[in-house]
């Protein structure tokens, strides 16, 4: 997932420039001022799950690390970051996207179920893998899983570079990122537009 906010941010930005351009304003990165009550958290839990990850294939018994490298953690932040800043509108699509998400894993032992679909490559040892319980984040999805709507069943598929399956909810997340980016660029445009007029 974090590739595709890149990707997402990278793109949003693009096109923001994209547009200026267009509308033949200019652009200054002093203008941008990012307001969001509590991101702090937001860098803690991910820089706290991140690291616990990392460590927990090393430490593979460790069950401080298994417990801090669940993705619900992170969730939890993000519902909580986003409900803080409910009035902006690409915190409204954070917080639906989020709030699916945290309904499927806690729906499925707090793992996302995946859908290995047969267009992507190395079908059968991916479904081994999620079959093995290795993975911390995800699961295999199957007849017994839970909210199968709201689970990893979108597949990005080839031409796409980094095919993978992503959930309803991380739509509305990604949705979320590129409003997010609009918005700043909006914010500029009109703070470059009073000093103009000014």
């Amino acid at each position: 997932m974090l590739i595709e906010i890149i990707l997402f941010s990278i793109l949003s930005i693009l096109l923001g420039i994209i547009i200026l351009l267009i509308k033949k304003r200019y652009f200054n990165f002093s203008n941008i001022k990012i307001q969001i009550k509590g991101y702090k958290i937001l860098i803690l839990m991910a820089v706290i799950e991140i690291t616990a990850q990392f460590l927990f294939k090393k430490y593979t018994d460790n069950n401080l690390l298994k417990i801090l490298s669940f993705s619900w953690l992170i969730y939890i932040a993000l519902l909580y970051v986003s409900a803080l800043n409910i009035k902006k509108s690409y915190m409204m699509l954070f917080f639906m996207g989020t709030l699916l998400n945290f309904i499927a894993i806690g729906a499925n032992d707090f793992k996302m179920p995946v859908l290995v679909s047969e267009i992507l490559t190395d079908v059968e040892t991916k479904k081994m893998y999620l079959l093995s319980g290795q993975d911390l984040i995800h699961s295999l999805l199957t007849e017994s899983t839970k909210f199968k709507f709201l689970c990893d069943i979108i597949t990005l598929a080839p031409p796409y570079p980094f095919p993978k399956t992503i959930s309803v909810g991380d739509v509305l997340l990604l949705s979320g990122i590129f409003a997010f980016w609009q918005d700043i660029f909006e914010g500029t445009e009109k703070k470059q537009l009073k000093k103009t007029n000014s």
